[in-house]
């Protein structure tokens, strides 16, 4: 099998198990709790305490922030393995959401001038959280089923309308601070416990394609929007549905099981708690399903056509 390494980087979500069962590399970002640096690397044991602790901080009104990737980051993160004589396959944060990309594409390029003979490849997932953590495990199969780099970073490149993302937020506030709703719906939709129902559209930013109101409603909408977007219908890509989750582990236990039941048995379903680096944009009580499905540009026409 060709020697080549995976990395994502924080902003994916992947169960602990599945990073160290394919060998999967993370390149760590940073964000910052109350003027406090903290660098995250979600493939850690304490993966989920330490998501506990952000996320208690910020229902309590904690000050946080996060930062791109800078291209020195991943410089000295892949050095090292170029001079033992692997090469990278790299799937990374959306660019539509980030800088990340854009920067990882300009540290490869100088490290390939750095290191003749050895290859990176940057895939933009144009995903997010447990999204790009279903981008990365597939990546990471067809390694471990011998795909060779080029051939790898081709298919993933050639699949990518096809990773799909249903999520829901708590508190429109946070969007609000993104840039994503207006003030007054911020406040209007809060006041009214309006949930709304997003997606990741084809250029890798949110779109609101719903709403709907309180969590029970919030949860039957994810499961319709999973349905209508036909979960496992992709031949060549693994019937496996992520769900990530701000520390909400009782209501991620029921969405867990209504998405087994609608998927069916054969379906890998995992549930796993949100990395900090998105979390701190969705805010809490946040849930999302993201699986590979039907093409994300028919989707929005049809979302268009209804709306």
């Amino acid at each position: 099998m060709e020697d080549y390494l995976v990395y994502t980087d924080s902003a994916a979500d992947l169960p602990v198990s599945v990073y160290e069962k394919f060998d999967i590399r993370i390149v760590p970002m940073d964000y910052v709790l109350n003027g406090k640096s903290i660098t995250f690397h979600t493939e850690a044991p304490d993966h989920d305490a330490h998501c506990d602790e952000l996320y208690r901080a910020q229902k309590e009104g904690a000050d946080v922030q996060t930062s791109q990737i800078v291209p020195y980051r991943y410089i000295e993160t892949w050095t090292p393995e170029l001079e033992a004589g692997h090469d990278i396959l790299y799937l990374s944060f959306s660019s539509g959401m980030s800088a990340t990309y854009d920067n990882a594409v300009g540290a490869a390029q100088q490290l390939m001038e750095e290191f003749p003979g050895r290859t990176i490849r940057v895939v933009d997932s144009l995903a997010a959280t447990a999204g790009q953590g279903v981008v990365t495990y597939t990546a990471a199969l067809n390694r471990a089923n011998g795909m060779s780099l080029d051939e790898n970073a081709k298919f993933m490149q050639e699949h990518m309308k096809y990773i799909r993302h249903v999520f829901t937020v708590g508190d429109l506030n946070y969007l609000h601070k993104g840039g994503r709703v207006s003030a007054a719906v911020a406040v209007l939709g809060t006041m009214l416990n309006i949930k709304p129902m997003l997606i990741i559209n084809s250029l890798g930013k949110l779109d609101v394609v719903g709403k709907t109101r309180g969590h029970n409603q919030a949860l039957k909408a994810l499961i319709s929007g999973f349905k209508k977007r036909g979960a496992g219908s992709v031949e060549g890509l693994p019937k496996v549905i992520y769900l990530s989750h701000t520390s909400e582990y009782e209501g991620v236990k029921q969405l867990r099981e209504m998405v087994q039941e609608a998927a069916g048995p054969d379906a890998i379903v995992e549930t796993i708690c949100e990395s900090p680096i998105i979390g701190v944009h969705t805010g809490t009580d946040f849930y999302s399903v993201c699986f590979w499905g039907e093409p994300i540009e028919e989707d929005l026409k049809d979302e268009r056509k209804n709306g």
